[in-house]
């Protein structure tokens, strides 16, 4: 079936979520400032989408990156999101495999955003790395019609289906890469330990930072540290006029028009928003770590600040290191960078700090900040997490390696 009209809509692709008591996420749909929605001839949902019909394929030559093989083969990235339709006809042929540890039902907007997202990372007609796999998470905003099922579980007040519950899962699965499109508004300390996780692992993040076209420091998961934060730009280069920006931004990347699914009108739409920058990044990522398997993550994350296309001196808080740049994260050798990670500095970062990564690494971090983390294990000396009965994670007291360091 050929490529049909679309409605243009502008839709802003951005949730904002924020911790319940219980640990699951509720979220909001912010919309672009000056939004206009435009007439157009109807499309049905089921109508394929076409690379054509991407402003992002032909602004990034991913045309040029399929032919020479670099298409993320062999890279696992999860997604953190929404409902992905694997029937979705762009979709056919991609390796996607649903990981959710419990049942969530999406809701119309929550399925069209996790659909879209997963579109632009592996859909074989126009994704960033065609050739990776994708392992998809469900997450649960209730503002957007989301339903928990009875089976989504809480330890230590944290839901199962929480975000951060989910990149601990992810990282277990076998993530190398995680893509999140939401806003974390509440920073804690199971977050904190989760984030500390995947530095330490060396499994990289990529977040959106907001559509709200201000400072959202405090609204991003890039405020945490190694968390790679991405703002958006249009095609001409420009910050686009709805990205929020922060201490957190690491790159900025096209965030659209994206065309994609809506499937609570059963049409197609026209979608900007931070949430399309994110994956666009994360997909970039994995076709660098194909090209150099030897580098670490690290060193992928220095290729990727080192590369950014800038007319500034040093970092900003629009674009952070400047424009992302595929082509040249694919031709410049990153085993020049150190082995260090850019992106902790604590004057722009929450944390965790490098001290609490080792933390995390020698078994200090508290159980009840610990979500659904089945690698860890508590090595410290503090009696009281025995009493715990909800750590689910073994204990060990005084094992820690720094109490027997030499």
């Amino acid at each position: 079936m050929g490529s049909s009209p679309m409605v243009t809509t502008n839709h802003t692709f951005q949730r904002r979520p924020r911790l319940r008591l219980a640990g699951a996420c509720t979220m909001t749909l912010a919309l672009a400032a000056g939004a206009i929605a435009l007439p157009a001839a109807p499309a049905h949902a089921a109508d394929p989408i076409t690379a054509n019909e991407q402003t992002f394929f032909a602004y990034y030559k991913l045309d040029q990156a399929r032919a020479k093989g670099y298409t993320g083969k062999g890279v696992t990235i999860a997604l953190l999101d929404g409902e992905v339709d694997t029937t979705a006809p762009e979709l056919a042929g991609a390796t996607i495999i649903d990981k959710s540890p419990c049942t969530v039902t999406s809701g119309p907007f929550s399925k069209s955003h996790g659909t879209a997202l997963a579109s632009l990372l592996v859909s074989k007609a126009y994704g960033a790395a065609p050739e990776a796999t994708l392992l998809s998470y469900r997450t649960s905003f209730s503002l957007q019609d989301d339903q928990s099922g009875s089976d989504c579980t809480i330890r230590n007040g944290i839901a199962i289906e929480d975000p951060a519950s989910l990149i601990n899962r992810a990282i277990s699965d076998g993530a190398q890469i995680i893509s999140i499109s939401s806003t974390d508004r509440d920073s804690t300390d199971a977050t904190k330990g989760a984030i500390a996780r995947a530095n330490a692992q060396g499994v990289i993040i990529v977040t959106s930072v907001g559509n709200e076209g201000k400072d959202e420091t405090l609204d991003s998961y890039s405020k945490w540290s190694g968390v790679v934060g991405v703002s958006a730009i249009d095609t001409t280069g420009k910050v686009a006029s709805y990205s929020s920006w922060g201490s957190g931004v690491t790159v900025a990347a096209v965030g659209g028009p994206v065309v994609a699914h809506d499937y609570g009108t059963k049409t197609n739409i026209s979608a900007e928003g931070t949430s399309n920058s994110a994956p666009l990044v994360a997909g970039f990522l994995a076709l660098a770590k194909q090209k150099w398997p030897n580098a670490t993550s690290n060193q992928l994350l220095q290729l990727l600040t080192k590369t950014a296309r800038t007319d500034q001196n040093g970092w900003n808080t629009y674009i952070g290191y400047g424009a992302v740049d595929p082509g040249a994260m694919i031709n410049t050798d990153p085993s020049q960078y150190p082995d260090e990670n850019p992106l902790m500095d604590p004057a722009r970062r929450k944390g965790p700090t490098t001290e609490e990564v080792h933390q995390y690494i020698d078994g200090l971090v508290n159980p009840r900040d610990i979500a659904f983390d089945d690698s860890y294990t508590y090595r410290g000396a503090d009696e009281s997490v025995i009493s715990n009965t909800d750590a689910g994670v073994p204990i060990h007291l005084g094992t820690s390696p720094r109490y027997h360091a030499k």
